[in-house]
């Protein structure tokens, strides 16, 4: 994939009849990135990625596209592996999805984090599902 602009903090996106710019989803990442950094010393998941600035980039990036923007950035990632090694889990998604939703409502109108909140609900879901696959798979694989 060739990399594109990177879009301006007011370039927006509309799903579900609601616009975000990149900015919102920015402002999102960037503080729900931190608070898992908060949180990282006492956490039973390791926050893997060393470089706050480039894994924020890479939500950014990760929403902005799932609500129908253009990628910017190259990524060949494996979000289920790379969360699946990190000790990713029920109790995890649950931790995740309360801090999520937190800096939804701090950074977001209502109906903004309404939409967005029914996405990430359904995301970790979908998540925890591909986790289990994973999980089973690498159980087969490795004779546990």
């Amino acid at each position: 994939m060739n990399e594109q602009k990177k879009p301006l903090s007011t370039d927006t996106v509309t799903l579900n009849k609601v616009t975000f710019s990149h900015q919102d989803i920015f402002n999102v990442g960037d503080h729900f990135y931190g608070q898992l950094m908060q949180q990282n010393s006492s956490s039973e998941v390791s926050i893997s990625a060393h470089d706050k600035t480039e894994h924020v980039d890479r939500l950014t990036q990760f929403w902005w596209v799932r609500f129908g923007g253009k990628p910017y950035l190259f990524s060949d990632y494996n979000p289920v592996a790379k969360h699946f090694f990190a000790g990713f889990n029920q109790q995890v998604l649950t931790n995740w999805l309360e801090i999520f939703h937190h800096a939804l409502k701090d950074y977001l109108t209502d109906s903004q984090a309404h939409v967005w909140s029914n996405i990430a609900i359904k995301m970790g879901q979908m998540l925890m599902a591909k986790n289990e696959f994973f999980r089973v798979t690498e159980n087969e694989e490795t004779g546990n």
